[in-house]
């Protein structure tokens, strides 16, 4: 991890605290053996928007949860940030999930899971999450110059 990767996670702990929300789990830096720079799996909830951890990308063990009244609150929620990697919807009707997928401004939409990796399916976020895409076949066309060979044989 890099080395101020624990400290920024710690921050947004501590100004989702500060915003109202409350961990539950969680929320400080750990260490094994007194090494290494982890942080526990967290979870906090009450969150909102206005949160840090709401808006930017964490990239560490945290599960920040806003309550919300509708699938179209929803989507407005997760679309407001500048990020766009991937979303989640979790629901038994698969109608629904589909609705929020074609709504949602991210590369990709999971149902009932997340972070599953399909290397038959591009991964690529949307905007400012990430440049480019990488698995699929679509992943290897970023690593693949084309050659165009126009050779002629008799000259006549």
């Amino acid at each position: 991890a890099r080395p101020d990767a624990v400290a920024g996670l710690a921050s947004m702990v501590e100004d989702a605290k500060a915003k109202g929300g409350e961990v539950l789990i969680g929320g400080n830096a750990t260490s094994v053996n007194g090494k290494g720079r982890f942080f526990e799996p967290t979870l906090i909830v009450g969150c909102s928007s206005n949160m840090e951890v709401m808006r930017e990308e964490t990239f560490g063990p945290i599960l920040a949860v806003q309550k919300v009244s509708s699938p179209e609150e929803a989507i407005v929620g997760m679309n407001d940030t500048n990020y766009g990697l991937t979303a989640s919807v979790f629901t038994t009707d698969k109608g629904l999930a589909e609705k929020m997928a074609s709504e949602l401004e991210v590369g990709t939409v999971f149902m009932n899971r997340a972070d599953y990796l399909d290397p038959y399916l591009p991964w690529q976020g949307r905007k400012d999450t990430g440049k480019g895409l990488s698995l699929s076949q679509f992943g290897f066309d970023a690593f693949t110059n084309l050659k165009n060979l126009h050779f002629k044989l008799k000259t006549a």
